[in-house]
């Protein structure tokens, strides 16, 4: 992973998995008039086409999404929302661009938000105002400025999104220092791990971490292996959960790059080569048999699947079988 720290990446993922939290610790009067028992639904498609002209720029997200009032009104509300991660001038004008956008696309008044990642304490634009000779206006928008919020009550009320807006500040905090980025990384790892939040929402926020606090290649493996310290003090015996999702990622990268290699050989030799540098890795030197069954699968499906399996068998005669070997 490059070590420059993936925001976009990062926020477009938070707003996907944890759109209701996230709505919630940034526009809680909102958040309480949407049904969250009715899942959002993103209209990437739709956003697209309606900014195709548009220059996204970096450390920007956009994202429309429909969702569901509580009050029974079957009326839908588009809620357009922007996470701006460094100072911008035109965003006043931009808001107002895509609600006219929205507006003539869909027919409905979208509700418009702006989150505020950036560190200038005094930026803050909250509205567009036009005033010609004989007409004039001002669209206002909700703003959210990240650098204001108190995140303990959101932490201890366990809102994953607070998580991850922690990372956020340690990321713009540490800037090049990558020893104090990993210090830091260490310290929300071991938080998350001990925060009582459900598994699958560790995973994610520990994914969204992991990409905030990129760090260079030594000093992520310096961190493995604080994880791996850290783990035995807690004395827990299960493969970390920050350890999993980094071997998960770069088991998929691998993958992706190995498959497109294996395409252009025609027998998808590279990705099959890299499954059993990962056995081997995991569980120690591959058999004759193994290496030999490995070798045999044309099928990409199965060879993604046998990747995945990689992360979730405990032993080497677990994936053995997953091969199809006998035990």
């Amino acid at each position: 992973m490059d070590t420059a720290t993936e925001y976009d990446a990062a926020w477009k993922a938070t707003l996907e998995t944890f759109f209701q939290p996230c709505l919630s610790l940034t526009f809680p009067r909102l958040a309480k008039q949407i049904d969250g028992s009715v899942p959002p639904r993103f209209l990437d498609t739709e956003l697209q086409e309606i900014v195709r002209d548009s220059d996204a720029g970096p450390m920007r997200v956009d994202k429309l999404v429909e969702v569901h009032r509580k009050d029974g009104s079957k009326d839908v509300l588009l809620v357009h929302v922007e996470v701006q991660a460094q100072r911008d001038d035109q965003l006043p004008f931009r808001m107002f661009r895509y609600l006219c956008r929205i507006l003539d696309r869909f027919g409905h008044m979208p509700t418009s938000l702006v989150i505020l990642a950036d560190t200038n304490p005094r930026w803050c634009p909250k509205a567009y105002e036009f005033c010609g000779p004989v007409s004039s206006l001002r669209f206002d928008y909700a703003t959210c400025k990240l650098s204001d919020l108190d995140l303990a009550p959101w932490i201890a009320a366990g809102n994953p999104v607070a998580r991850v807006i922690e990372a956020h500040r340690l990321a713009q905090g540490t800037g090049r220092n990558m020893k104090a980025r990993r210090s830091g990384k260490l310290g929300l790892v071991r938080q998350l791990l001990e925060s009582g939040m459900g598994e699958p929402e560790v995973r994610e926020v520990m994914r969204l971490i992991h990409w905030l606090l990129a760090l260079p290649e030594a000093e992520e493996i310096g961190l493995r292996k604080d994880v791996k310290q850290m783990e035995a003090s807690m004395q827990t015996k299960r493969r970390s959960t920050y350890e999993r999702i980094v071997w998960e990622e770069g088991l998929e990268q691998g993958l992706e790059q190995g498959l497109k290699q294996g395409r252009e050989q025609g027998r998808h030799a590279a990705v099959r080569e890299l499954l059993l540098d990962q056995v081997a890795e995991r569980f120690g030197p591959c058999s004759e048999g193994l290496r030999t069954r490995v070798q045999s699968i044309q099928d990409e499906a199965q060879l993604r699947q046998l990747g995945r399996a990689i992360l979730k068998v405990s032993t080497l005669a677990e994936f053995e079988a997953r091969v199809g070997l006998s035990l």
